[in-house]
Order: C-alpha cells, then structure tokens, then sequence
C-alpha cells in the first residue's frame, strides 16, 4: 500500500513506457558517478598537494561543490528505480525529476560563462545535456508537480520542520549564488588577493544546490506521512545522499583549516547549514531503518 501512495496509481501502459527512461537514468547515473570520482580525486589532489598561498581556497571552493555531487547521484539513482517500477507519476519523482531540470538549465549558464572567461566547454555541458532532457520528457509524460508545505501533526513534527528550514534555506543559498555570482566571485578575490573562484563556479554550486533543495523537500513530505514512508527505500536513500554529502562538507572545511585557510565565514554559513542537514538526515535515516510494522 505505502508504495502505491508513493508512485501513485500507474497503468500498466504508463509503465512500459519508462523503459527508455530507465535507460535513461541508467545513462546520467553514470554519468554523475563519473563527475563525482573526478571530483573527488581532484579535491584530493588539491588537498595532498597545495601550491601557492591560496592553496585552501582553491580545495575549498571545489570541494564544496564536488560534496554536492553526491545527492545528484543519489536522487538520479532514485528514479532509475522508480522508472524500472512504473512509478514516475508519483509527487516525489515529480519534484525530484523537477529539480534535475532546474539544475540542467543553471549548469548550461555556468557552461556559457566558463566559456566566455576560459574558453571552450567542460564536463557539464554533457551532464546538463542529459539531465536536461530525461528530466524534461519525464515531465512532459507524466505532469508537472504539485508543492505540498504543510508539517502535519504527527510524531515528526519537529523533523518535518527541520527539512522545511533546509530547503528554504537551500533555495536561498541558491538564488544568491545564481544572482550574486559576479559578487561573490569579486569578494571572494578581494579576500584572496587573486581570482579563485569565476562566476560560474558559483552558479555550478547553486545548479547542484537545486538538486538538494527537491529532496529535501521530498524529505518534509515524507516525515508528514510518517516514519513508515521514511522507512521506504526511496527515502532512506536520499536521506543517505545528503548525508554523505553533509560529511564530505564538513571534512572539507576542516581540511582547509589546516591550509592557512580563513574558514570561519564558510563555518558560520556552509558549515552550520552542513551540520543542520546532518542531523535532519541522520535522525530521519535512523527512523526509516529502524521502523517496524
């Protein structure tokens, strides 16, 4: 029953016509799997051998980012599953095929501003491609999402309210990193004594911040319903991704510390944004693992 509420009532017609789209997310699976790798081993790299004075700002800047990588894999790993069990008429792939597409669409402003200032096109470019369009024609087949902002009355209340501050706060983060690029980008240099971070490096961050805003609202609607929906596969997997990509953070900002780094700003606004995600993520993670029928 609880993953017919989830998926909603699908035909059998509608869920054989997702086979192209299991494929699909199989595709941008990988695709994100390899971005996140080449991420990691490039912040790594940045880590175990710094040059230059700004060494921390550099492994900062891109290990924030490359930390928000991990919920983009988990929310694609989500609905390749749901594609494979017909169940992407359900609100939450809705949202969460919604936020890919929004994420699409910023990382191919950032790809035409990397472009404008160094040239040429990078590794987004293709990510965006194909998100762009499995995201799209997921939508265009099985409609548009309907916003739930209600925090229920249950047990869960105060969870429910933690995930609604995260993807308020996520959509905040993401508008001023979408807006304010160009001034973030000169007060980031202003603070460094050189150009670190573009324009488009902050607008890639805010395109992967709209990832992590869908789930976690797909997260508060989850806790409305109960902890037997958070004991779902679907939600504990999310609720992981942000997890993972809350540590990977929070290690990074620590690590940079220990590079001459001035990291207090970046604690005081990341830092306890990381931490607030960890601890809504890791107590509804906990509740869906341990519930029993």
């Amino acid at each position: 029953k609880n993953a017919g509420r989830e998926g909603g009532a699908v035909s059998k017609a509608e869920s054989k016509g997702d086979d192209d789209l299991f494929f699909g997310y199989t595709a941008l699976s990988c695709v994100q799997a390899l971005w996140l790798l080449s991420g990691l081993l490039g912040t790594w790299a940045f880590g175990a051998w710094p040059y230059g004075k700004n060494a921390g700002y550099y492994f900062l800047g891109f290990g924030e980012t490359t930390a928000l990588l991990m919920p983009q894999l988990a929310a694609s790993v989500v609905l390749r599953s749901a594609a494979l069990r017909g169940r992407l008429t359900g609100t939450t792939f809705k949202v969460l095929n919604l936020s890919l597409l929004v994420s699409s669409t910023l990382l191919f402003v950032a790809e035409v501003f990397q472009s404008i200032s160094e040239g040429g096109i990078g590794f987004k470019t293709l990510s965006a491609t194909i998100t762009a369009a499995i995201s799209y024609i997921a939508l265009k087949r099985h409609g548009w999402p309907t916003f739930k902002f209600e925090l229920g009355e249950n047990k869960l209340l105060a969870l429910s309210k933690g995930y609604f501050g995260l993807s308020a706060c996520t959509g905040v983060f993401m508008v001023l990193n979408t807006l304010g690029s160009g001034v973030l980008s000169f007060l980031f240099g202003k603070l460094t004594g050189e150009t670190i971070l573009e324009p488009h490096h902050f607008i890639t961050f805010a395109a992967l911040l709209a990832i992590q805003g869908g789930i976690l609202h797909t997260l508060q609607t989850a806790a409305v319903a109960g902890e037997k929906r958070l004991s779902s596969e679907t939600y504990r997997n999310l609720n992981l991704g942000v997890i993972l990509s809350a540590i990977s953070a929070l290690m990074g900002i620590f690590w940079a510390s220990t590079m001459k780094c001035q990291v207090l700003w970046v604690f005081l606004t990341l830092g306890v944004y990381n931490i607030a995600q960890l601890v809504a993520c890791s107590s509804g993670f906990y509740l869906g693992k341990t519930y029993k029928a």
